[in-house]
C-alpha cells in the first residue's frame, strides 16, 4: 500500500493546479476544452456571490490535512505509546470507531443471524429462488422452449411436409395413366386408336343392333 499512497499523495499536491479556483486568480484548464464542438453558448447575466465560503472551506481542508499529519507524527513517530493511552482512556469511543460504528455487527445480527430477517428469510428467499425463479422461470422457460421446438418439428414433418408429399404422391398417381398413354411410340398410338375404334363399334352394335347377336 505504500506505493499507491505515495502516488495519491503526489497527485493531491500537484493535481490541484489543473483547476485553480477563480478566487485565487486561476481557471480550469479543461473548462473550455470542448466548446468548439458545442453550439455557441448564450451569454447570461450571472450574479457573482462572495467567495468567502469557498476560501473558508479551502483553508479548513488544508488545516485538517496538516493536523492529520501532525497527529500521525506524534502518535507513530515521536510518542508511539500515546495511542495505547488514548485507547485505555477512551475505550468506548475507540471501540465504536474501530468497529465502524458496529454497522457490520448490526447487519449480521439482524439480516444474517436474526431469527426473522436472518436465516428464516434467507432460507425462504433461497427456496423461492430455487423453486420459482430457477424452477418455473429458468427451467420452465427451457422446458417450454424444448416443447415448442419438438411441436414445431412434428408439425413441420407430419403436417407441412406430409401435405407437400401427399400432393406430390397424388400427382404421381394421377399422372400414371397419362404417362402410360404418352409414350412417344407411334405403334402404340396406333394400337390405342384401333382399340378405341373397336370399342366404339362394339358399343354401337350393342346399343343400336341388339338383335344381331
Amino acid at each position: 500500500m505504500t506505493v499507491p499512497l505515495i502516488l495519491l499523495a503526489g497527485l493531491s499536491i500537484v493535481g490541484g493546479w489543473v483547476g485553480i479556483p477563480l478566487v485565487l486568480g486561476g481557471g480550469n484548464w479543461f473548462e473550455h476544452f470542448l466548446e468548439p464542438v458545442f453550439v455557441p453558448r448564450v451569454e447570461l447575466a450571472v450574479v457573482e456571490h462572495s467567495h468567502m465560503l469557498e476560501l473558508m472551506l479551502m483553508v479548513l481542508s488544508v488545516v485538517v490535512g496538516l493536523l492529520g499529519i501532525v497527529v500521525a507524527y506524534l502518535f507513530y513517530l515521536k510518542r508511539p505509546e500515546m495511542p495505547g493511552r488514548l485507547v485505555e482512556r477512551f475505550g468506548g469511543l475507540y471501540q465504536l470507531v474501530y468497529h465502524k460504528y458496529f454497522v457490520d455487527e448490526v447487519y449480521s445480527a439482524v439480516f444474517v443471524e436474526g431469527p426473522v430477517l436472518g436465516k428464516a428469510m434467507g432460507s425462504t428467499l433461497a427456496g423461492f429462488d430455487l423453486k420459482v425463479i430457477d424452477g418455473i422461470g429458468v427451467d420452465g422457460s427451457a422446458w417450454f422452449a424444448r416443447f415448442t421446438s419438438r411441436l414445431s418439428i412434428w408439425w413441420d414433418t407430419w403436417i407441412v411436409d406430409g401435405t407437400v408429399n401427399l400432393v406430390a404422391w397424388m400427382v404421381w398417381v394421377l399422372n400414371w395413366p397419362a404417362r402410360a398413354l404418352q409414350t412417344g411410340l407411334v405403334q402404340r398410338y396406333a394400337l390405342w386408336m384401333a382399340t378405341g375404334v373397336v370399342l366404339l363399334l362394339f358399343y354401337y352394335v350393342v346399343r343400336y343392333m341388339p338383335g344381331s347377336w
